[in-house]
């Protein structure tokens, strides 16, 4: 039955956040105070989960409402496929127009991501770069870079004041993507004793004036090129494949940064939210919060991200919101995937939607069992497979060492177990006792492994890692992995 006044629907995805860095999960840092009002006036999952550990497959499912081995994009695919119905040609095919912009160059045009959008905007484009306000080129001066967070945000401002139909927005963030390295205000507002430019200036000093007890004297400081290098995402593989050490200290201003980069997120999203509530239009938008994955610092041995399926990873906000059609301030502790977005979409809006998913409907928002369990996939990525490729930025002896870290991964969870099946070993974790997945009980309960083997084994395929090798059959390809070395990732 079609809607009289259909809302308007905005889907935001964070890249990269872990939902225990917003301060509306409880984290001690006032990071998302924007985002902890959506929430207090909606439904927040405290047990929500992504459905892969890096942004192509996450967004395929979060698409799709389906597990990266039924929409085949994991592993070395990195293409959304077709043949999956996608949640914006439903939109678009029920009276929406359908807008996607995003700030991350592996999701942008001729990714498989703008099927079924009316409009697609990359703003990491250098084709957008003339189109750039003179404003906005001096703010970035100013504060420095912000990954195309403000252009975003005013480009979806433009979209909702020129569009007549209900919109559906969806929007990706970049910021809480390495580098880490947010606007100056955002910077230092949780590292204050942590002064940069200080920084450098004591270091230029002492190798000019005192060059002989520079090095003696500079150990009382932190080595703000090498905090540079880990923030960039560098270190991460050298890190996993423990060819270097990051020391406590390290990682709190590395985190520090990471905080600062979700704070200037949550900055910018507050901003678009402030511009609708004044046209009149924010009590009947639809609003979804959520992210791709999380990111490691130091948990398991483990940097950055994919190469694992720990819940630092997976664990993500999810958070949906509108004035009506959701209650407010409810907390539900059950388990919620991001396979569940579409069929929750399609639920609420009263679309009609047949094609087999994997995802389940939220609404009526209850602290019901909607899953018993969920799964997620890793088709493995970086090394295995590629010791003869050039274009990998990292010696042959790291990428050796890599090999033990790098394997394709699935994990079935529960709210109490973890079952890792990966294609070296089995893992299970009580994760009532052991949140931080430390202690391996996998041979010492066989009995829960045989069992949550058996709901992993029925929901993907466990034979499945993706293909073995890059596509490389036409310019399309070239221009993916061009993106995906840009990022970091190859």
């Amino acid at each position: 039955m079609e809607m009289k006044n259909p809302p308007n629907v905005i889907l935001v995805v964070m890249d990269t956040a872990r939902a225990d860095h917003l301060s509306c999960y409880g984290y001690s840092r006032k990071t998302t105070p924007n985002i902890d009002r959506i929430a207090r006036d909606g439904v927040l999952y405290e047990n929500a989960f992504t459905a892969a550990p890096w942004t192509p497959p996450s967004h395929a499912s979060i698409f799709t409402g389906k597990y990266p081995s039924h929409h085949k994009t994991i592993g070395r695919d990195v293409r959304f496929k077709e043949g999956h119905t996608s949640l914006a040609e439903i939109l678009s095919r029920n009276g929406y127009c359908s807008i996607g912009i995003v700030c991350c160059e592996i999701l942008g045009l001729r990714s498989g991501f703008e099927r079924g959008f009316h409009k697609y905007v990359d703003v990491t484009s250098s084709s957008m770069l003339p189109g750039r306000h003179t404003k906005e080129l001096i703010r970035t001066l100013i504060y420095g870079p912000d990954n195309g967070a403000c252009q975003a945000t005013e480009l979806a401002k433009k979209f909702f004041n020129r569009e007549k139909k209900p919109i559906f927005l969806f929007m990706n963030y970049f910021n809480s993507h390495t580098p880490y390295d947010p606007p100056r205000p955002f910077k230092k507002r949780f590292c204050n004793d942590f002064d940069e430019p200080m920084i450098y200036a004591k270091e230029f000093l002492l190798k000019k004036l005192i060059s002989r007890t520079a090095e003696k004297i500079s150990r009382q400081y932190l080595d703000i090129k090498r905090l540079q290098w880990i923030a960039s995402g560098g270190g991460g593989f050298t890190f996993a494949a423990k060819k270097t050490t990051i020391s406590e200290a390290e990682w709190e201003i590395v985190r520090s940064w990471y905080d600062g980069e979700i704070a200037y997120l949550d900055y910018m999203f507050g901003n678009l939210i402030d511009f609708l509530r004044q046209k009149g239009i924010l009590d009947n938008t639809l609003i979804i919060i959520t992210s791709d994955h999380g990111e490691n610092f130091g948990e398991h041995g483990l940097a950055v991200h994919p190469l694992c399926v720990y819940d630092s990873l997976l664990r993500v906000p999810l958070i949906i919101s509108h004035a009506d059609m959701v209650p407010k301030g409810r907390r539900i502790l059950n388990l919620a995937s991001t396979i569940d977005i579409l069929p929750t979409l399609t639920d609420l809006l009263n679309i009609e939607f047949d094609e087999a998913i994997q995802g389940k409907s939220l609404h009526p928002f209850e602290d019901r069992e909607v899953h018993q369990y969920i799964c997620a996939e890793y088709g493995g990525l970086h090394t295995r497979g590629f010791q003869g490729m050039q274009a990998w930025r990292i010696d042959s002896k790291i990428r050796e060492a890599l090999e033990q870290v790098d394997r394709g991964c699935k994990c079935v969870r529960t709210l109490t177990h973890k079952y890792i099946l990966s294609l070296e070993k089995e893992e299970l974790y009580d994760i009532r006792d052991d949140p931080l997945e430390q202690v391996n009980l996998a041979n010492k309960h066989p009995e829960i492994v045989k069992s949550l083997k058996r709901k992993l084994e029925k929901t993907v395929d466990t034979s499945y890692f993706g293909p073995k090798e890059f596509p490389h059959a036409d310019e399309t390809d070239k221009e993916m992995i061009k993106r995906l070395r840009a990022l970091g990732y190859i």
